[in-house]
Formats: structure tokens, C-alpha cells, sequence
């Protein structure tokens, strides 16, 4: 099938040959939730400036094309590492090189390193969390609405919009 239009310089396939919306949004929409919700209890608390203070000492810079990235430990005041392996999830100070402190909040369980001063993260990953579900529930309203559907018609004894050809199909009123 093609689209009417002035001559065959506007032809565009109609049809099923791109790729299929829902099932697309609906995996991105469930990664995007899952990423969200694993760092949204951290940044809750680094935003409530509960955790442990102590400094971020940057070890390894990684860089891909333009963007690089920061690896590090937590160091308590005292001196003792808390934590081998952290990211900073803040500004890096620009000149910062291997060994350079910042100071920091490592909020219970978190890999991720605060700024000292708390951290606003949690609304934007409060954002991110609602598109995920309203990604999801875009992407799957559907299927659950004809499964609940389909449910309640089997349960009052009525054949459901999947089940009539096979109650056709016993009752011999099929071609």
C-alpha cells in the first residue's frame, strides 16, 4: 500500500514495516524506572544530608570521545577508606587530577559519593520514575485491560472477545 498524493515523488509504505512503538517504550520505559529507583533511595538521603562525611579522592579519569569520567574512594576524616571504589555524583572541580579531595556524603549503601552540602538528585529521579511508569503504562494498558477483560467474562460464564471463536468452534456454528 502507498499514500495517494501527487504523482509517485510522496510514496510512503503504510503498513507494519517499522518498528512497533509500544514494546519499544515499554522496555525503555522499564530500564528508565529501574535505573531510577536503584539510585532514588541514596539521593533521598543525600538530599535529607544523611550519611557519612568525609572527602572523595579522585584516582582514574576515563574518557570516551568528548565525556570523561571520574573514578574514585571515600576516605573518612580521619583517613581510613570507607569505600574503594566510588563515583561523585556532583561538579567536578575543573582542574581536578588524581589525588584532588572534595568533600563528601556517602549515604548508607550508596556507591555514589554526595556533595557535602546534600543533593537535589532525588527530584529529578523522582521525574524520571513517574515517565517510567507513565511509559509503562502506556505501553501495556492494553494488553492488561483485554486480560482483565477476558478474566471477568470467563469467571461470569460468558465467552470473552479471546475465547468466542473457540466457544463457536464446540457449539458447531463455525464454517
Amino acid at each position: 500500500m502507498t499514500s495517494q498524493g501527487n504523482g509517485d515523488l510522496g510514496r510512503i509504505p503504510l503498513g507494519r514495516s517499522r518498528m512497533p512503538a509500544r514494546p519499544v517504550i515499554g522496555v525503555l520505559a522499564a530500564l528508565l524506572l529501574y535505573g531510577t529507583l536503584t539510585r532514588l533511595p541514596s539521593a533521598i538521603r543525600a538530599g535529607l544530608h544523611d550519611g557519612s562525611h568525609g572527602y572523595w579522592v579522585a584516582t582514574t579519569k576515563r574518557c570516551a570521545r568528548s565525556a570523561c569520567q571520574w573514578s574514585g574512594r571515600f576516605v573518612s576524616p580521619n583517613g581510613h577508606v570507607l569505600l574503594s571504589s566510588a563515583q561523585y555524583a556532583g561538579r567536578i572541580p575543573v582542574g581536578t587530577h588524581a589525588g584532588t579531595s572534595i568533600a563528601g556524603l556517602l549515604p548508607a549503601g550508596s556507591t555514589l559519593v554526595f556533595p557535602a552540602s546534600g543533593s537535589d538528585l532525588w527530584v529529578a529521579l523522582l521525574v524520571a520514575a513517574v515517565l517510567g511508569v507513565l511509559g509503562l503504562y502506556w505501553s501495556c494498558h492494553r494488553l492488561v485491560e483485554r486480560y482483565l477483560r477476558q478474566r471477568r467474562s470467563e469467571a461470569l460464564g460468558a465467552p470473552g472477545p479471546l475465547t468466542a471463536p473457540k466457544a463457536a468452534k464446540r457449539s458447531g456454528l463455525s464454517s
